[in-house]
C-alpha cells in the first residue's frame, strides 16, 4: 500500500511480521520527511506528540539509526520511503525536452537531448 504526504510517498506492507515500517510509523516519517516538527505532525494528525515520537522511536529503531535526517536517508535506501516531487520534476523536464529549445541552450553547440539530459541529472 501506499501513502503519500507531501511530496514524499511511503511503501507499506500490510501483513503482520513484514519488514517494513508500520503505516503510522510511515506517515509519521513522511511528514518528518517534509520538514515537520514533532508538534506539527501531532497537530495535523490529531494525535499527541508523545505519541507521534514513540511511533518516530519505533521507526528509528527498525532502521537502526537515532536521528530523523538518518532515519529518512536509511528509509530512501531500503525503498520504504521516496521523494516524489523529483520524480515530477524529471517528468516536467521530459516535456521540454520535446518540445523544443531556447535560444541561449541553442548557442551552447550541444543537442537539445544532450542539454536536457544535464538538467536532469542536475535535479536528480
Amino acid at each position: 500500500m501506499e501513502i503519500t504526504q507531501g511530496e514524499w510517498v511511503a511503501e507499506v506492507e500490510t501483513t503482520k511480521g513484514s519488514e517494513g515500517m508500520t503505516r503510522m510509523e510511515a506517515t509519521y516519517l513522511l511528514c518528518v520527511a517534509n520538514g515537520m516538527t514533532h508538534k506539527e505532525v501531532a497537530r495535523q494528525l490529531g494525535r499527541s506528540p508523545e505519541t507521534v515520537s514513540k511511533g518516530l522511536k519505533r521507526a528509528y529503531h527498525r532502521l537502526g539509526v537515532s536521528k530523523a535526517t538518518a532515519a529518512v536517508a536509511k528509509a530512501q535506501a531500503k525503498g520504504w520511503i521516496r521523494y516524489a516531487g523529483k520524480i515530477a520534476m524529471c517528468a516536467l523536464l521530459s516535456v521540454a525536452m520535446l518540445t523544443g529549445t531556447d535560444d541561449a541552450m541553442r548557442r551552447s553547440g550541444k543537442t537539445r537531448i544532450a542539454r536536457k539530459a544535464e538538467e536532469v541529472q542536475a535535479i536528480a
